[in-house]
C-alpha cells in the first residue's frame, strides 16, 4: 500500500525485485518446459509401443483403448507439467508488463525531479 509518492530509490528497489522475480520464474520455465517435453515423449512413445505390441491382436478401436489406459501415468504427468508450464508463461508475462510500468514511473519520477 502506497503511503505517498514513489521516490527513484523506491522505484528503482522495485524494479531489481522484480528482476530476480523474471529471472527465477525464466530459469523455472525452462525447467518446466524440458520436464513437460520429455513427459510427452515418454507419453507418445508409450502409447506407440503399446499399439505396436497388439498387431493384429484386435480392432483398431481397442488398440487405442488399451495403448491409452497403459499410458495414462504419462499422458496425466504431460498435461500437470503442460499447465504449470503455460502458468509460469503467464506469470513471466506479468512480471515484464510490471517492469514496464515500473519503468514508466522511473521516468516520471526523473523528470519531475530534474525539471
Amino acid at each position: 500500500m502506497l503511503q505517498g509518492p514513489l521516490t527513484l530509490g523506491e522505484v528503482e528497489e522495485k524494479i531489481i525485485r522484480l528482476c530476480e522475480v523474471l529471472d527465477e520464474e525464466a530459469e523455472r520455465f525452462a525447467d518446466l518446459s524440458a520436464q513437460r517435453a520429455e513427459a510427452e515423449a515418454d507419453f507418445k512413445y508409450r502409447h506407440a509401443r503399446t499399439f505396436v505390441e497388439q498387431a493384429g491382436k484386435s480392432s483398431v478401436a481397442t488398440k487405442e483403448a488399451v495403448a491409452h489406459l497403459r499410458a495414462s501415468n504419462d499422458y496425466r504427468r504431460w498435461r500437470i507439467l503442460e499447465a504449470q508450464e503455460r502458468a509460469t508463461q503467464s506469470k513471466l508475462t506479468s512480471v515484464r508488463a510490471q517492469l514496464d510500468a515500473l519503468r514508466t514511473i522511473a521516468a516520471n519520477v526523473r523528470k519531475s525531479v530534474s525539471g
